[in-house]
């Protein structure tokens, strides 16, 4: 229920103003460069996407890509834009969304690179059974905390992604029927088909956001809502609500999700 709340908060918040954008759109000049707007700060950001779209997918029409960004939404009269709040960078030597989830990758606060606010790095000690684990560090190399790709028990009970931030409980997306360890889940199971329904849930934990959106996601530190991810359209949004979930946090895990 808090999922599907947050789902049409998301958006609402993402339609708004685009009444009337039809009307507007005839005797524009398709490609213009989007107008400047202030700079967002990453702390404050709220709801957020990943991307290189300048626009709405439905508003897109032939705007080149900008950079790999963290973006948040902002209007100018009827028209929406996705203001880069953050940027996405490879580590040296690698290229594109793919190679920065294999090699790791650093947020800046710039478009020029020069403002690091934080490196997400893979600790290949970590890497085993499918799982592994990113150390996000701030830019003078003291932890923030950790994104973990879930191995292939765990994903019987939760999503693929979750988080650790030190001083918290660890920031998890179970699924709603999953209670208890993946041994007692499947004990519950026995005599029914399982099989197939344990099947589908690693099929979809396998990777979670190779299909495109898909249905909200809400991540728990105990019983505490921290992160929630829902589709409006072809975009997939992610709304942090609670007030200590380090952004830095989850920026990392929305990039390697996304990846």
């Amino acid at each position: 229920m808090e999922a599907f709340i947050l789902y049409r908060r998301l958006r609402r918040r993402t339609l708004e103003g685009r009444s009337g954008r039809e009307s507007m759109a005839f005797g524009r000049k398709r490609g213009a460069e989007p107008p400047s707007f202030e700079p967002v700060h990453w702390d404050s950001v709220g709801q957020f996407t990943v991307g290189t779209a300048l626009r709405p997918p439905s508003l897109r029409g032939k705007a080149a890509p900008g950079p790999h960004a963290i973006r948040v939404q902002k209007s100018r009269g009827n028209d929406i834009y996705l203001v880069p709040a953050v940027y996405v960078v490879p580590v040296e030597g690698s290229t594109g969304s793919v190679s920065a989830a294999k090699s790791g990758f650093r947020l800046y606060e710039d478009e020029s690179a020069q403002r690091l606010l934080c490196s997400v790095t893979p600790d290949p000690s970590t890497q085993k059974d499918n799982s592994r684990r990113y150390r996000v560090r701030d830019g003078q190399a003291s932890d923030i905390g950790c994104v973990l790709r879930a191995p292939s028990a765990k994903r019987v009970v939760q999503h693929l992604w979750w988080l650790e931030q030190p001083g918290h409980p660890e920031i998890v997306a179970r699924y709603h029927w999953a209670t208890g360890s993946p041994g007692e889940i499947v004990g519950r199971g026995a005599g029914k088909a399982i099989g197939s329904v344990v099947g589908s849930v690693l099929s979809l934990g396998a990777d979670d956001s190779s299909n495109g959106p898909s249905k909200p996601v809400t991540w728990k530190a105990a019983d505490q809502v921290a992160l929630t991810s829902a589709p409006v359209g072809d975009v997939r949004w992610y709304l942090a609500q609670a007030s200590w979930l380090d952004r830095r946090l989850a920026f990392s895990l929305a990039v390697l999700r996304e990846a």
